[in-house]
């Protein structure tokens, strides 16, 4: 019997395939559900997985390059200080302080990981679980309510991408936050999401954010306040607490909710921060608005708009802000006086139509280094932000005449020497009367010296003692003691006919009130840059342009202004009572009113008009409103700083002589003065007791000057002043102003 031999297995039918896992494959319909969903699972997400590879290799051509911890440099605000080395203001598109990470507050950190980005220190730079919440949320309600960015998705928008919501931005943002994460830590990206996130109203970053609705450093915040910035950078335009501040309670509330629901804070600090009320600092307007503006433009000539705005410059200034706030507080309480007094004016003229704003300009100089201590440009740069004190060109009247006098006391002349205050009239080459220059009183005093001529700022004896010392040297005069403007050449210029700008116009006074010492005005004293290097450092460049006996002539000359002159009411009314010296000026149709004046240690001028040039009001003259505004200021920037007289110079001789003739005093001298010389021109002095200097007040209306615009005069009739000195034929006077020179204090 033959064994048993073992059965073969079937072999497969023909056709069938060689695996049996491939015929299992064909017999699928079979399989139970839990493997039909398990293959299908595997199968989709293949298929997503090579879909968003090929999305992910067709975006990377256009995603940015991210840099290194050490490459990246967020825009930065310049910040100017003042000379104190106080913050005045930043200048940014994106107004951002950079702090770090140990400056931020725990409280900010927490409550911007629970509000935003749970999962934060676990995930990769996308959050799965947080994806799909944020899924489910929208399909329960129906439509996109829940965000699913992480931090470090917010980040690279911020740093990247637009705002734009497209499906595209959001592909760029996922990639971008895979590089981020492994380009960085996760502390490093923190710090870099505290400082890049944008909070609105133009904060950047938690310390911007902080000064703008706390007016505090982010250090100093409280728990209430932590969890207020935190729930703004999803929506920041609607989130904060300045445009919607029931809206910027309902995301604190929320944030401090996921913090207590993640233990980092406990039920009683909850109930605390709960609790706080939302108070919403409120910033005043840039103080020195038009200073600011002042540095920035030159700031930009030098370094261009893209430094100034991103480049994070520390710049160091001149301004003393306390000084300027002196300045801004004496400029609104003159402007609101001039405006009660030119009110019937301007009835008259407008009724009940619009009418134009008085503006005004005052600004202040150290006179022994240029420096601009104070600046006000207008009323309210918010509503124009022409800036008057550099930028207005107006004429001057009567407060150009110091550099005429100072131009004859330079070539011999004593303030002792008279000159005949009578009518003269200046013809055209063809003989024919052109210019018959008259004092505001319409009066003529005779011979007069050449000190009461300047202080009760005679015009006729201006223009005669400019034709004495010649046009062309009062011209170079102006221009080395610090005027720049285009100056006429005519005899008009003595009754400041030529328009010049408050800035040179109180540079000219600094060489008087530094002894003949030219300062340029300086703004800018240093700028670094965000490392600290040094970029440009500005020191005083001077120049000695009168001999320092000649200025101090002039400045005693200029006292007698406020002690008997046309600014006389500073001492009547009691406004100043400082030793000091200035001087006046008014256009002959109350157009500009001005006052410079100045101490050993400051000088300071004020000005007065519309931008388009119209009256003021009679009378409304420089001494009137733009004097008191000065005292106010000088009274309060001088605190602390002794009255002390100015320093007499070698080269200065006094002798006494009689005020009213300029001569030795003889019997029936009514006042007997010490007068000042340059030495070689002093008069003999007589011996014998010299009477007290009365306060004798002048109360006519002082008008700086007319500002008829004369005729110009030839070489030959700017040499001499006989009556009926012939002259071309005159220009047509500017608009407002009359021909015949009528006098102004």
């Amino acid at each position: 019997m033959n064994p048993k031999q073992p059965s073969r297995p079937t072999p497969p039918p023909p056709g069938d395939g060689k695996d049996s896992s491939l015929l299992e494959l064909r017999n699928w319909r079979s399989w139970p559900r839990w493997r039909k969903f398990a293959a299908a699972t595997l199968l989709g997400s293949f298929l997503i997985l090579g879909a968003l590879l090929g999305v992910g290799m067709a975006f990377m051509q256009d995603l940015p390059v991210v840099p290194g911890p050490d490459n990246l440099s967020p825009s930065l605000a310049t910040k100017i200080y003042d000379i104190n080395g106080q913050l005045i203001t930043q200048l940014a598109i994106e107004n951002r302080t950079l702090i770090h990470l140990d400056q931020t507050p725990k409280n900010l950190v927490n409550a911007l990981i629970a509000l935003e980005d749970r999962h934060f220190y676990s995930h990769w730079g996308i959050d799965p679980v947080g994806i799909l919440r944020a899924a489910a949320v929208d399909l329960k309600t129906g439509h996109f309510t829940e965000g699913a960015s992480t931090l470090t998705q917010q980040l690279a928008k911020n740093l990247f991408l637009t705002r734009e919501r497209r499906f595209s931005r959001k592909v760029k943002e996922m990639l971008l936050a895979f590089q981020i994460e492994r380009h960085f830590t996760k502390q490093e990206i923190l710090e870099m999401y505290l400082n890049q996130v944008f909070f609105g109203n133009g904060a950047y970053g938690v310390e911007a954010a902080s000064r703008t609705y706390f007016g505090k450093h982010v250090g100093e915040l409280s728990l209430g306040e932590c969890a207020l910035l935190a729930g703004i950078p999803r929506s920041p335009n609607l989130n904060n607490p300045i445009d919607d501040p029931k809206q910027a309670k309902f995301r604190r509330d929320t944030a401090l909710n996921c913090m207590l629901e993640e233990h980092m804070i406990s039920q009683q600090e909850y109930d605390a921060a709960l609790a706080e009320p939302i108070a919403v600092f409120h910033a005043d307007p840039v103080v020195a608005a038009y200073f600011v503006d002042y540095v920035r433009q030159q700031l930009e000539a030098t370094y261009g708009t893209n430094a100034v705005y991103k480049g994070g410059l520390s710049v160091y200034t001149t301004l003393d802000l306390k000084i300027q706030d002196f300045a801004q507080r004496a400029a609104e309480k003159g402007a609101h006086a001039a405006d009660l007094k030119a009110a019937p004016y301007l009835d008259s003229e407008f009724g009940l139509a619009d009418k134009p704003t008085l503006q005004l300009a005052f600004l202040a100089m150290d006179p022994k280094n240029g420096h601009i201590r104070a600046m006000v440009g207008g009323r309210d740069f918010r509503s124009s932000q022409f800036n008057r004190a550099v930028q207005a060109q107006r004429q001057p009247g009567s407060a150009f005449k110091p550099f005429v006098y100072t131009t004859a006391i330079e070539n011999g002349f004593t303030p002792a020497d008279t000159l005949d205050d009578s009518p003269i009239t200046y013809n055209d080459v063809h003989g024919e009367p052109t210019w018959k220059p008259e004092n505001f009183d319409k009066m003529f005093l005779g011979p007069v010296t050449l000190r009461q001529g300047l202080y009760e700022s005679r015009n006729v004896m201006a223009v005669k003692l400019l034709d004495k010392v010649g046009i062309p040297n009062a011209v170079n005069t102006a221009y080395k003691m610090g005027i720049t403007s285009t100056l006429n050449r005519d005899l008009s210029l003595a009754l400041g006919t030529s328009e010049v700008n408050l800035l040179e116009l109180v540079n000219g006074y600094c060489t008087l009130a530094n002894q003949g010492v030219r300062i340029e005005p300086v703004s800018i004293l240093s700028v670094r840059d965000a490392s600290g290097k040094l970029l440009e450092e500005n020191v005083p460049h001077a120049e000695e342009v009168l001999k320092p006996a000649v200025a101090y002539v002039v400045t005693s000359m200029l006292q007698d202004v406020i002690e008997r002159g046309t600014a006389s009411n500073l001492r009547t009314e009691k406004l100043f009572t400082r030793i000091a010296a200035g001087k006046t000026g008014t256009t002959s149709d109350f157009s500009d009113a001005w006052f410079i004046g100045y101490t050993p240690d400051l000088v300071a001028g004020c000005w007065f008009g519309y931008d388009q040039r119209r009256r003021i009001g009679r009378l409304l003259t420089g001494g009137a409103i733009a004097a008191p505004v000065w005292a106010d200021f000088m009274n309060n920037a001088l605190q602390g700083t002794p009255d002390r007289p100015f320093p007499v110079p070698s080269g200065v001789k006094f002798a006494r002589i009689c005020a009213e003739t300029g001569k030795a005093p003889e019997h029936g001298c009514k006042r007997v003065i010490e007068e000042a010389f340059v030495a070689g021109t002093e008069v003999q002095a007589v011996e014998g007791n010299a009477a007290p200097p009365s306060m004798n007040q002048f109360y006519e209306s002082e008008m700086a000057g007319s500002t008829a615009t004369a005729a110009s005069a030839t070489p030959a009739a700017q040499t001499s002043a006989p009556a009926a000195a012939p002259m071309p034929s005159p220009k047509a006077p500017t608009d407002g102003y009359n021909a015949n020179g009528a006098n102004g204090f």
